[in-house]
């Protein structure tokens, strides 16, 4: 049976900020809970980004004794890295370098939890490239525990209910702004959708706004034939307001489920969903998705291209034909986006019987999804060991 060996001690190396670098002891982790009944010890640290392990240096967060376990290859001791919280392929590169490269620490006594699923890929070429064996890695989805936890704090909200009425189309929560909310925004600014959805956009903790935003978008788009033209004829859209729903605080991050957003799940048929990731092409999947999984609502999602296949592979069903996934296909980002958005129009615009057939066919995939995020024992697949 697998021991976790610093319980009392469980470390989070946190280096958002290189200036002011930090070494946190948090009470529980979900990973603990995970890998207890496997076959191998370990110590565990999280660390926040690929950063980490350059600025604090692993050898001095681990006792002598055990740090020499570790790098005993006949020993059963592992170090167990947890990154699930973040999307950093180059979480990677800095455990060769800094940990099997500097330290000696042997690649296979190493377990990484990642929630990127395309992990394995990268790391098997890390693997050629030292010419060093794998860290194991584990896909660790530890947002499906978030969404788990949505599912069982709320089985009281009704979603899809025949004998509803809907307020408005969608729900869009949005936090920081990542340059691929914004242009979500405009673009349904351009087609006349904002007033058919409750959508959240206002200050956060990166301190954006419009005035900084916009002109990033108008460059990088500036030679798209089909996004430039939408930026240019919605430049007003810097005079848009700070939007809220349920709360003012969109510094504070909001991962774990909250009641105080139910009201909106019940009031809308569909969740537009901007995830962590676009732009930078690693698929990932938040408590954002998982979220609207758990609160039983049909969904499309900006995320990066091919990424929906993921969601299946963990065992969810996604809506095709009842929506037009085709968008999931597109790698070029601008015409993925007008995919999702023009997609999103067509299922606000559905008259009576059209939603009524609509309605009948996603609620099945629905309520699977619903299930089976509910009665999961287990968010992690081992991907190569």
């Amino acid at each position: 049976m697998m021991a976790c060996v610093n319980t009392r001690n469980l470390l989070y190396v946190i280096t958002y900020d290189p200036n002011n670098p930090k070494v946190e002891v948090v009470q529980s982790s979900v990973a603990i809970t995970e890998f207890h009944k496997s076959d191998k010890d370990f110590f565990y640290i999280q660390f926040s980004d690929p950063s980490s392990f350059r600025i604090v240096d692993v050898k001095g967060l681990i006792p002598e004794e055990e740090f020499e376990q570790i790098k005993d290859p006949n020993s059963n001791l592992h170090l167990m890295l947890d990154n699930a919280l973040e999307f950093y392929l180059l979480s990677a590169d800095t455990i060769y370098e800094e940990i099997v490269i500097k330290h000696g620490v042997p690649a296979e006594k190493i377990i990484f939890l990642s929630a990127i699923p395309t992990m394995h890929e990268y790391i098997k070429k890390l693997s050629e490239k030292y010419k060093l064996p794998e860290i194991k890695l584990e896909w660790f989805n530890l947002f499906e525990h978030t969404g788990r936890n949505a599912r069982l704090l709320s089985k009281d909200v009704e979603t899809l209910n025949k004998k509803q009425s809907y307020e408005r189309s969608f729900l869009c929560l949005n936090r920081r702004w990542r340059m691929h909310r914004p242009l979500m925004f405009t673009l349904l600014k351009d087609r006349g959708l904002v007033d058919k959805g409750f959508i959240s956009l206002a200050p956060s903790d990166d301190g954006m706004d419009w005035n900084k935003v916009f002109p990033r978008l108008r460059l990088m788009y500036q030679n798209h034939a089909l996004i430039d033209p939408i930026l240019e004829r919605n430049s007003d859209v810097i005079n848009t307001p700070p939007l809220y729903l349920d709360l003012e605080d969109l510094v504070t991050n909001r991962a774990e489920p909250e009641v105080s957003i139910n009201e909106y799940y019940k009031k809308t048929y569909f969740s537009l969903i901007n995830e962590t990731t676009y732009h930078e092409n690693v698929p990932f999947f938040s408590e954002k998705i998982f979220k609207a999984i758990g609160m039983g609502h049909p969904f499309l999602v900006a995320t990066a291209a091919n990424s929906l296949q993921y969601l299946r592979k963990l065992g969810y069903k996604t809506f095709h034909p009842f929506i037009d996934e085709s968008y999931d296909n597109i790698s070029d980002d601008g015409k993925r986006m007008l995919a999702i958005v023009d997609e999103a129009k067509r299922l606000c615009n559905l008259d009576k019987a059209e939603f009524k057939s609509w309605r009948a066919s996603v609620e099945p995939i629905v309520r699977h999804n619903q299930r089976l995020i509910e009665s999961k024992r287990s968010i992690s697949q081992r991907m190569n060991y």
